[in-house]
């Protein structure tokens, strides 16, 4: 036999004998699986469908890690809209037009709402979700060849659908509280 038949025989029952290996394999579940919500607890006993798979697709795996407890987090509430595109979404008609706060999970740790009144094309509002405190303030801005000032303003909350805006409803009964003050005002004299 020569030598270069013994090289491939040798390649062909190194090849046949040796399986590949992974670097890791690690148990890896969800307790919040709605598939199986129970192979995966605080204790992983005999009696648990999943085996170890090999973590190739962590760049450089060392280690197996073990969450255990809630790590569930719900995402904030906010009006999201602009006036720009549409005017259910100003402050007097947000609420009678049916608009409702929505889901933020597409804004990376969405913590805040956020209103902007702001000159854009015209005056309006527009509200949106963010990671980032915006603070409170407001700003008065005069664009060139305007005649009037403009004012800007900020608002940030962290309540579910914080960003809405006044109530056309409470206005409503400020003015009826008005109207019976003056009306009884003006009886009196």
């Amino acid at each position: 036999m020569s030598q270069t038949e013994r090289i491939l025989i040798f390649t062909i029952v190194c090849c046949v004998y040796f399986k590949t290996s992974h670097a890791l394999n690690c148990y890896q579940c969800s307790g919040s699986d709605p598939e199986k919500p129970f192979q995966c607890n605080e204790w992983l006993s005999n009696d648990i469908d999943i085996k170890p798979e090999p973590c190739d697709a962590v760049y450089n795996a060392k280690y197996c890690i073990k969450h255990i407890g809630r790590f569930e987090a719900s995402a904030i509430f906010c009006y999201q809209c602009s006036a720009l595109e549409s005017l259910d979404c100003a402050d007097g008609m947000i609420h009678m037009a049916g608009i409702q706060p929505q889901n933020c999970d597409h804004v990376f740790e969405a913590r805040y709402c956020i209103k902007m009144m702001s000159l854009d094309g015209g005056i309006g509002a527009k509200r949106f979700c963010s990671s980032l405190d915006l603070g409170n303030y407001c700003n008065f801005v005069k664009q060139p060849g305007d005649e009037l000032t403009y004012r800007t303003c900020v608002y940030t909350c962290t309540g579910d659908g914080c960003n809405a805006g006044y109530s056309i409803k409470s206005s409503l009964s400020l003015i009826i509280v008005s109207l019976s003050i003056w009306k009884t005002f003006m009886c009196l004299s």
